[in-house]
């Protein structure tokens, strides 16, 4: 799991719980102010306080401890009713603590989910998944092709991240439905709870740059989060400038650094114009047939094509 995801999704859960408390505090003195109520929550103070000086005096606490529970139940019961059933913690299953039975509680783990999804970049991407793909209802060329790409790139996410090929090189023209699959992709694998990144060449290029510009110890942060996700998107490579001393040697600094993590790239460029844009060692980073496998689309631009 992303550590500062979890963290973060964690301080949000704890900050519920400390609200919850506090509103839990105003509705015992709001309570207290019915006469039954205040009655009986005296009453266990009282035994309470019967309770320990028998402990102290080495005596028998078991009627002590039936009462507390006999009274307790009456003070909860006569609570529910008179804060007509409201409960003042966001997770009635964990009570806002984020644990239950020792896991991570299904509210903690949405909300972890949510800021990998916010971190992602995925907001650049069409709004598609796996079970969205309509293409066997579309004529086009890369029909059939594509209905393959689906099912490969689903059985991708299936084995994620024990994929004996780790990182996808996918070559196609523009509009035949690249995006739409990487979109795919990164919603599977972030609903899993992986920390996947997805930058468009343009955006990524843009990041470089800061990374070149900014004081060297903010420079950590920038790096590592490209570096350590656990997938790893890079669409429509090709269409950003190349900047010198930025583009091709970060993208260099980022493909060797991600030796053991996934990585997929999309791109319009065939191999001989991706070799000549970035040279030998990008160009041999990102076709090694040992670590990536290549995936070829093309065919007709999607975008002008109807359901």
């Amino acid at each position: 799991m992303d550590i500062n995801a979890l963290n973060k999704a964690k301080e949000l859960v704890n900050s519920r719980r400390t609200l919850a408390l506090e509103l839990q505090e105003n509705n015992i003195e709001l309570c207290k102010q019915n006469k039954e109520y205040l009655q009986i929550y005296n009453q266990i103070k009282q035994n309470t306080l019967q309770l320990s000086h028998a402990l102290a005096e080495d005596k028998s606490i078991s009627k002590f401890e039936k009462k507390d529970k006999e009274l307790n139940a009456k003070l909860k019961e006569l609570e529910s009713k008179l804060l007509n059933g409201k409960n003042t913690y966001h997770c009635p299953i964990c009570n806002d603590t984020g644990i239950v039975n020792g896991k991570y509680c299904t509210c903690l783990i949405t909300e972890y989910k949510k800021i990998l999804r916010e971190n992602s970049g995925i907001n650049g991407l069409p709004t598609f998944t796996f079970k969205d793909n309509y293409i066997a209802n579309i004529k086009c060329k890369q029909s059939n092709n594509l209905t393959k790409l689906y099912s490969s790139m689903l059985n991708y996410c299936e084995e994620f991240p024990n994929n004996k090929i780790k990182n996808l090189l996918l070559c196609g023209k523009v509009g035949t439905g690249k995006s739409c699959v990487l979109s795919s992709t990164a919603n599977y694998l972030l609903d899993k709870g992986f920390n996947c990144m997805y930058f468009t060449a343009f955006n990524l290029n843009s990041l470089f740059l800061k990374y070149h510009t900014t004081d060297f110890k903010m420079r950590g942060e920038i790096m590592d989060s490209l570096i350590n996700a656990d997938l790893l998107i890079i669409d429509d490579l090709g269409t950003e400038p190349i900047m010198k001393n930025v583009t091709i040697e970060y993208l260099t600094t980022i493909l060797n650094e991600r030796i053991h993590n996934h990585t997929i790239i999309a791109t319009n460029l065939g191999e001989l114009e991706l070799q000549n844009k970035y040279g030998d060692r990008v160009f041999s980073r990102i076709t090694n047939k040992d670590t990536t496998r290549l995936l070829y689309l093309d065919g007709d631009d999607l975008r002008h094509i109807g359901k």
